[in-house]
């Protein structure tokens, strides 16, 4: 049974992605098309971000109170129809809006999800872990196979409206081949201990570095020279290679623990530094390797730092903030790419990676 419901949880959260980096690979499309910037862009990933980055504690804990299971199938539903609503978006605002509502019932997802993986696998939740992030990955990688031919030979919005179908299939399963719920919290509390600050304010930076690189990587190889189509295969290469790095990040974190992480984000601040510099694409595959492997190793971090009642709304709490992260990164990248260039803006994100990985340091000594 654990099995199954480990599968489905990590389809769900493949789609969860794959709707939300849909608009990444469209972006030259429908800056065309609404004569916007690179930060009116950005904020199509801010607008959904955002609710998103809102709603984590609330979905933590009323996993943990109502039903974990429960509350993932509420999510998957739900963002599915959201999604679908963009067959209808007519203006820049329209597309803003559908964006938020997306956000919000993804943004029900992720806490009740890890916190239910964490509990049912104990001492291999690093592993279990690894292969339910390989949400982020997979997601990625198809959602320029599917919305790049749909928009180049019908139009961009219909897209949306596939993905929606895709994935409302997935709610349907989880809610009847998995009969009631796993596992039930008998009292759940709303505590966040201090030793998780620091850890999210990392989380912060991460996600901030994460959205900010994915939201412009097809523009920016676009901007060098590339076209739509090699940029978006060079988007999707990326996630491919991120799925053996999620898969490896959550292993490799089962067997050293936070010292994994250190590792992780050094060679993510190396691997992106020589990307912008070079501007040399095959360098998403040893990007796209550290890259994905920095989910699992986080949110296995993460849940050592709770006890069974509080487990969802720690995993809320910190995924809250580093989508608070998310939702300003992709703007702030915007906004620098328009101010100094694609090179400069992209600098940052190398900084935010070392800067995590000092902040990680400091933590490990003072607990």
């Amino acid at each position: 049974m654990r099995k199954k419901l480990l599968i489905l949880l990590s389809l769900g959260w493949i789609f969860n992605y794959a709707h939300r980096m849909a608009i990444p690979p469209l972006i030259p499309i429908i800056k065309g098309e609404f004569s916007i910037t690179n930060a009116q862009a950005g904020l199509l990933m801010t607008s959904l971000l955002l609710p998103y980055a809102l709603i984590q504690v609330p979905a933590g804990y009323f996993g943990d109170k109502l039903g974990r299971k429960r509350l993932a199938v509420m999510s998957i539903i739900g963002y599915s129809l959201a999604s679908a609503f963009m067959v209808f978006a007519r203006d820049y605002w329209h597309l803003l809006s559908v964006r938020a509502l997306y956000g919000l019932f993804a943004g029900l997802y992720y806490a009740p999800s890890t916190a239910l993986i964490s509990e049912i696998y104990k001492e291999r939740k690093g592993s279990a872990l690894g292969i339910f992030m390989i949400g982020p990955p997979v997601g990625s990688a198809i959602a320029p196979a599917i919305v790049v031919p749909i928009a180049l030979t019908l139009e961009w919005r219909y897209s949306f409206l596939v993905l929606s179908l895709m994935s409302t299939t997935i709610g349907v399963a989880l809610m009847f081949v998995i009969k009631g719920e796993i596992k039930r919290v008998g009292r759940p509390r709303f505590q966040i201990p201090k030793n998780i600050f620091g850890l999210s304010v990392m989380n912060f930076l991460l996600l901030a570095a994460f959205f900010g690189i994915l939201t412009f990587l097809p523009d920016f190889f676009v901007n060098n020279g590339r076209s739509l189509e090699e940029a978006s295969f060079y988007f999707s290469l990326l996630s491919i290679v991120g799925i053996f790095g999620s898969i490896a990040g959550g292993t490799v974190y089962d067997k050293i623990r936070e010292a994994s992480l250190i590792c992780i984000l050094f060679f993510n601040s190396i691997f992106s530094f020589i990307l912008v510099k070079t501007s040399y694409p095959p360098l998403v595959l040893p990007l796209g390797l550290f890259f994905y492997s920095v989910g699992p190793a986080v949110t296995a971090y993460t849940s050592e730092h709770a006890t069974p009642d509080n487990l969802g709304t720690i995993m809320g709490f910190v995924n809250m903030m580093g989508f608070f992260g998310a939702t300003t990164g992709p703007y702030f990248v915007g906004f620098l790419i328009d101010k100094i260039g694609y090179e400069g803006a992209f600098y940052s994100i190398s900084g935010m990676y070392l800067v995590s990985m000092l902040i990680l340091a400091v933590e490990k000594i003072r607990y």
